[in-house]
């Protein structure tokens, strides 16, 4: 149980107390099998074990219920994680996000600042701006259609509805103010690595500007040309190297 919720879980390889573990955090509609190959590459490259889970309404994990209390990005950063650490027994964490996962694994590691010694993340989305909102919107018309519902639903049955209502929902309720998480940010004392996507259909350089004035901790950026939302997914070689590279350096460290 993680916050109340039964979470479905994937442990890669053997978790070792005096080595850290990486905890995969994916995206809005996103769940465990949409990482595809990239947790499992990225932790044998690495040589560290790896903690992969469908976040709350997502894939094999307990249903939504609507509406949902407070700041999405704020709740799941917190408890849920904490409880996923404790429950394997891990020392130190490492957090790999993409997307709204992304945004999770940032405001994560100011929470949990004790536990958690470096993080990536992927095309995090913290700020609303016009190129999120075309993508958006886009994403609603291919929904609607059917045709992003189906394949949706393959990954999510019968919790597909709920969960893209909630994700839809999220960055386009009326008269909504746009949160400001800079003062999380500022709170980030481990090294981070954010990646983006150039061409990324929801946006990538409000963030990328977001994120480098607010970090005040050690970290680099990594812009790809030629990948747009799933950069892990579209071009995993560039993104499993550069990784690899700062999880390297993370556990000469500590």
């Amino acid at each position: 149980m993680a916050n109340g919720h039964r979470l479905n879980t994937l442990r890669i390889g053997k978790i070792k107390k005096e080595k850290p573990t990486l905890i995969f955090l994916h995206g809005g509609l996103d769940c465990i099998a949409m990482w595809r190959e990239f947790p499992a590459r990225l932790a044998a490259a690495a040589g560290l074990a790896a903690i992969v889970y469908d976040r709350w309404g997502h894939g094999k994990s307990d249903p939504l219920v609507l509406p949902r209390d407070g700041d999405a990005r704020i709740v799941e950063a917190d408890q849920p994680i904490i409880d996923i650490i404790r429950h394997f027994g891990i020392g130190k964490v490492i957090l790999v996000g993409h997307s709204f996962g992304g945004a999770i694994a940032l405001l994560a590691s100011g929470i949990h600042s004790d536990l958690v010694i470096g993080t990536i993340a992927i095309t995090p989305q913290l700020v609303a701006h016009a190129d999120g909102k075309e993508g958006l919107a886009k994403a609603i018309a291919a929904f609607k259609s059917g045709k992003l519902r189906d394949k949706l639903m393959v990954f999510h049955g019968n919790q597909t509805d709920t969960l893209f209502e909630d994700w839809s929902q999220g960055s386009s309720r009326p008269n909504q103010k746009p949160r400001d998480y800079s003062t999380q940010l500022n709170e980030v004392e481990c090294p981070v690595l954010v990646i983006y996507g150039r061409q990324d259909n929801y946006g990538y350089m409000h963030n990328l500007e977001f994120t480098e004035k607010n970090l005040t901790c050690r970290s680099e950026s990594l812009v790809i040309d030629d990948a747009r939302h799933y950069p892990h997914i579209e071009i995993p070689e560039v993104v499993i190297d550069t990784c690899k590279n700062f999880i390297c350096a993370l556990d000469q460290a500590h």
